[in-house]
């Protein structure tokens, strides 16, 4: 029964999502639940918490399950315990998905209210019961999808937004003195009954026009069509391609592991999802190689985190930039494209030299066969439907989305008529098959409307206890009024805030804490929120945290250590780029500047993956050569600070030097030629 509800409220949230983006799109009356926008979200919320409720609670039953059968005989005192918690947990997440109904019911009866008059005639206590309640369940939510690292996040933000009230109960109470709080942190203080009415029942905080309105509406229709993809067999079109590109290439798997982990990362809004999801296919065909276990784990981590910034999707955050910055959401993506470019070619140069260096190559290799190019063909169709709707008719995300769905589900009936004929059991399956796809995508969507909601609750707070400001001003007073300090500053706090967190919510938070005090410095807006944002996605590789590398070296059974030592260097190119664009700005706002500063930032970073692999493609480097590359690099990727003459000088010596290599590589080929060839050529 209950894997009948889940199904159910997957599709139901997914036909809602639809239904909005039909209206929307077409034009159509906006009446009940899609009257007004913030009345949809409120649905959206409601049904995305009790989505993810049921389906945890499938999973808790699962576990419960197996707990018994693991401590049956056992009379210790932790294993009763550990009995009993798994047999009450899912009647408990069962409560909480009831919860999230209720609760979003009586904002909608109530919605007029407070929506419009509650801020003046006043709250009710049962209004501010139901505020705590929703914040309560957008915290809990997010814990169990995600772990502590945001809920701990959010919890913090609502104390902090209470701290002077707690410190003046313990001065009355003569329980402890109260400590004088540091400027960039002191503020007012709010009440409990505030925090409620400001972090939820005002239709404000877990109801962020921002996040939960892109959230639900731009960002759920491409997690969507990513979920009914896969149940068309897209993700399994991919790995096929994966696997014949590997048979047939000479560094094998490797680059077909970056690639596929690039498109996937570029739909899904977590990294550590999507290590866990392609990683589990990838990192073993990379082990079976014989690529070793901390590399493979490093390559899927790396790759996996990158996705995040690729366009046209940039792991969901695209649409958010766009709506903060209120600029066009194709100025965003084209500001994307190069650094997206610069950080990808990198790790494809640094993977190929490392699998070069270390004799991982493909002996036995295959010519590629085309042909199974044909059986995907058709998945070619909606993503063209998605880039033409969305670049050349720039129709919103939104409309976009919801066409793409429409042709998926008009190419695969067409598909599966073609293929097996028109009669009623090819009707069944097909219809078995759209529904599945449907129920799919809304289940895939659930866990991020919780975190999509507990972060709207932590910008709200911050906001309104003004420590967003105190951070800004804290940032540039720091630096001293130097922009490199600053920037350095902001990359350290934007890597710290991200850490653990899916991109989307790295982002929002870094964006809001970070930017403004970059922004003061003179950088403009949108190469701020680029800056920001790649920094908020490299934290997923950086120590501690790290939670890519932590997901990749668990599926490789290998040493976390070791998985983040390969994986900094291979992604260490991504911790300068940010710099070279800021120093280089026609690299986001293109100009003809453009044509000349992408090739020799591009050098500059090839040079120093060579540094930071140790080889240039023909043989091992000592530490005075690899010195020497990163010194070409810099000044490649920072001469236009100073002289241009000194940025091509330094791109002159890094192409030199490849060009050597690749002359010691053909020459050594030449003369061994008839021999089987060696790992470094």
């Amino acid at each position: 029964m209950l894997n009948g509800t889940v199904y159910a409220f997957g599709v139901l949230l997914t036909l809602l999502t639809i239904g909005y983006a039909t209206v929307l799109a077409f034009g159509l009356p906006r009446v009940g639940i899609y009257r007004q926008s913030e009345m949809y979200v409120n649905v959206f919320l409601g049904l995305g918490l009790a989505t993810y409720y049921v389906d945890r609670a499938r999973t808790a039953y699962q576990v419960a399950d197996k707990t018994a059968a693991d401590d049956i005989g056992s009379q210790g005192l932790r294993g009763r315990l550990r009995t009993a918690y798994a047999r009450i947990n899912p009647a408990i997440i069962i409560g909480l998905a009831i919860a999230s109904l209720v609760s979003t019911a009586y904002v909608h009866i109530n919605f007029n209210r407070l929506f419009e008059d509650a801020h003046l005639a006043g709250y009710t206590s049962v209004d501010i019961l139901v505020g705590t309640v929703l914040i309560v369940l957008a915290i809990d939510a997010t814990r169990r999808a995600f772990g502590w690292v945001i809920a701990a996040v959010a919890i913090g933000s609502v104390l902090y937004a209470h701290w002077l009230v707690i410190g003046l109960i313990f001065l009355a109470s003569n329980a402890v003195p109260v400590v004088d709080v540091p400027g960039v942190f002191r503020h007012t203080g709010m009440t409990w009954t505030e925090i409620a009415r400001d972090g939820a029942i005002s239709i404000n905080g877990v109801y962020d026009s921002t996040l939960m309105g892109i959230g639900s509406t731009w960002v759920a229709i491409f997690i969507m069509f990513a979920g009914i993809a896969k149940a068309f067999g897209l993700m399994e079109f991919v790995l096929d391609i994966g696997r014949e590109l590997g048979s047939s290439l000479r560094t094998g798997v490797v680059q077909v592991a970056v690639i596929s982990s690039m498109i996937m990362g570029s739909i899904t809004g977590s990294a550590a999802a999507n290590t866990a999801t392609t990683g589990s296919f990838t990192i073993p065909m990379l082990q079976e190689q014989g690529i070793r276990d901390d590399f493979a784990a490093s390559i899927e981590a790396v790759a996996s985190a990158g996705g995040q910034m690729l366009p046209p999707v940039m792991g969901v955050a695209a649409f958010l930039m766009a709506d903060l910055l209120g600029v066009s959401y194709v100025q965003v993506i084209q500001a994307g494209v190069i650094p997206a470019a610069l950080f990808y070619l990198s790790v494809c140069v640094a993977v190929h030299f490392a699998v070069l260096k270390f004799g991982w190559t493909s002996r036995e290799l295959s010519s590629f066969d085309w042909r199974l190019l044909l059986t995907g063909l058709h998945f070619a169709i909606p993503l063209f439907v998605l880039l033409y709707t969305l670049i050349y008719l720039r129709y919103t995300p939104l409309s976009a989305g919801l066409y793409t769905i429409l042709t998926i589900f008009g190419v695969m009936i067409v598909k599966n008529f073609y293929d097996a004929g028109i009669g009623v059991d090819t009707a069944q399956s097909t219809g078995r098959q759209t529904l599945d796809g449907v129920s799919r995508g809304g289940l895939e969507m659930a866990p991020l409307v919780g975190v999509l909601a507990a972060m709207g609750l932590i910008v709200e707070l911050l906001e309104g206890t003004g420590l967003t400001q105190g951070i800004a001003t804290a940032i540039i007073g720091l630096g001293g009024g130097l922009l490199i300090v600053v920037l350095v500053l902001a990359m350290i706090t934007s890597i710290l805030f991200g850490l653990g967190m899916p991109t989307p919510a790295a982002y929002i938070l870094v964006v809001v804490l970070v930017a403004p005090g970059v922004i003061q410095m003179g950088v403009p807006e949108l190469t701020t929120h680029m800056f920001v944002f790649y920094f908020a996605m490299l934290s997923a590789i950086t120590p501690p945290v790290a939670i890519s590398v932590a997901i990749g070296s668990r599926i490789a059974g290998t040493s976390f250590m070791k998985a983040c030592l390969q994986a900094l260097r291979i992604g260490a190119p991504g911790f300068v780029v940010p710099f070279a664009f800021v120093a280089n700005n026609s690299l986001i706002y293109w100009s003809t500047e453009t044509i000349v500063a992408f090739p020799l930032v591009l050098l500059g970073t090839i040079g120093l993956v060579v540094a930071t692999v140790g080889f240039d493609g023909a043989h091992d480097l000592s530490y005075p050569i690899r010195a020497s590359y990163v010194a070409a690099s810099f000044a490649a990727m920072f001469g236009s600070l100073g002289h241009v003459g000194i940025q091509l000088t330094g791109a002159g010596l890094v192409a030199a030097g490849l060009g050597y290599a690749n002359l010691v590589v053909g020459y050594n080929a030449e003369a061994r030629r008839g021999a089987e060839p060696s790992a470094a050529e």
